[in-house]
């Protein structure tokens, strides 16, 4: 008899282990009350970067004339027209999903599970599974501050935006992080007044501070005004819209406020005492670098684990654990070579080390920088916005890290991972010929300022 692996939840990490549990020979059960594809393609990833592509476009149009190109009358920005589109891609990958599932003979139910035992998850619309392993993959939400006022239509989370009915002519944006950062450009490009208020003196200060620097310069650029340093106390809404207040700071009034805050793990009704699974305070499920729980025939994977809270990180994490299940001998995953993929305007992407972890780490680096004005692709395409830099370990020339800020980033930077993953030195990267005129060329350029070398860079 094969092993039956159930999995709960349908998200990156469920429906692309139960794929993978499947293709080596596993007998898998899909349970899944959310929609297929999780927070990542109905809530999340999908939806933003479709609305990412359609303000790219709109920002292209109002750019035409720099091109010699002529759009005779206004260009008109529909809300319900681009989640029209969101809405047309999250269901084309929804039923791909579906269908790539139904040829793998996997049995997907579709309801809320939970755990009753090591081998048995209980159904919330009745009966029971029972399976050799447990799979948990039940993801993340938005944390909710209970201090803030939530609505779903004045004070929202990230999950309330495709209920929108219509664009706010004023947004607050609470917190300075990824997620913040990216909605602040839609917004803008979409034509809303944001402000993005934080904690910290940059925007997504988890990044290398020159990447944050030049991110904060173009939040200015678009009009997006970023009120940072201190920590919002209270959101008040009012007869006119919401007012936040943060401490020691001049009070922000909006139409509407987000908050993006962070999220934490899916994991308060399953039951994990059932089985003897344990949890951290925020209630991440604990599992070693196979992606086991203290309970030997429960794994997790995904943001539920609390570890790195990214789609093709849960997949991964996924993987692992149907291989470990399997005895298909997995490779443990380093996590501090999982890239990031940031969808800001201008892009960007970065994997490893920044140069601040690398200081706190106590390694000496040395840094090379190439701004993408420098490029003639760049310049071709009118996207000389951003740079790339590189990160090397001082004594032995390796790559520690590498970051991308400009168009088509989230691509570009996957050279760099797969140079940071084979243990490759910065001058093996400069070394490597790339192609002219592409943006590219801006690594091999920032690899080669490492050595003060960078061609087309004024030393």
């Amino acid at each position: 008899m094969p092993t039956h692996v159930i999995v709960l939840g349908g998200g990156p990490a469920g429906y692309v282990s139960a794929l993978h549990a499947s293709q080596l020979g596993a007998r898998v059960t899909l349970v899944d009350a959310s929609g297929l594809g999780g927070t990542c393609l109905h809530r999340g990833c999908i939806p933003t970067k479709t609305l990412v592509s359609s303000c790219s476009l709109l920002d292209q149009l109002k750019d035409a004339s720099k091109c010699g190109i002529t759009i005779n009358g206004d260009i008109d920005v529909s809300w319900p027209g681009a989640l029209a589109n969101v809405h047309r891609v999250i269901n084309t990958m929804a039923g791909g999903i579906e269908g790539l599932l139904n040829n793998r003979k996997i049995e997907v139910i579709n309801d809320e599970g939970w755990l009753a035992d090591g081998h048995t998850v209980t159904l919330a619309g009745g009966g029971q599974v029972k399976g050799d392993y447990v799979l948990i993959c039940t993801g993340s939400k938005p944390a909710r501050p209970k201090a803030f006022p939530f609505d779903g239509h004045t004070v929202v989370t990230s999950d309330d935006l495709l209920h929108w009915s219509d664009l706010p002519t004023s947004l607050a944006i609470i917190g300075e992080g990824i997620i913040a950062c990216e909605f602040a450009f839609i917004f803008a490009s979409l034509g809303v007044k944001v402000t993005v208020v934080g904690m910290e003196r940059l925007p997504a200060p988890a990044l290398d501070t020159d990447i944050s620097a030049v991110l904060l310069r173009e939040m200015r650029k678009k009009g997006i005004k970023f009120v940072g340093g201190a920590p919002v106390e209270s959101i008040e809404c009012r007869d006119d819209g919401v007012a936040v207040s943060q401490k020691d700071k001049p009070e922000i009034t909006a139409e509407r406020a987000l908050v993006c805050v962070g999220r934490i793990p899916n994991s308060e009704t399953l039951h994990l005492e059932a089985a003897g699974v344990e949890s951290g305070r925020r209630g991440e499920i604990i599992v070693d670098d196979f992606m086991r729980t203290s309970c030997p025939t429960v794994y997790a994977a995904g943001d539920v684990t609390g570890r790195v809270m990214l789609a093709h990180a849960a997949s991964a994490q996924g993987k692992v654990a149907v291989e470990h299940i399997l005895d298909h001998a997995p490779a443990a995953i380093d996590e501090s070579k999982i890239p990031w993929a940031i969808f800001t305007s201008p892009e960007i992407g970065c994997v490893g080390l920044s140069e601040q972890e690398a200081g706190r780490r106590g390694i000496e680096v040395r840094c090379g920088t190439f701004d993408m004005r420098g490029l003639g692709k760049a310049q071709a395409m009118g996207k000389i916005a951003g740079m790339a830099k590189i990160v090397a370990d001082a004594s032995t020339g390796e790559v520690l890290g590498a970051h991308v800020m400009g168009a088509h980033a989230t691509d570009i930077v996957h050279e760099a991972v797969v140079a940071i993953q084979q243990g490759m030195s910065v001058r093996e990267l400069a070394r490597a010929v790339h192609a002219h005129p592409t943006l590219s060329e801006s690594v091999v350029e920032a690899a080669e300022d490492v050595f003060g070398l960078a061609l087309h860079k004024v030393q």
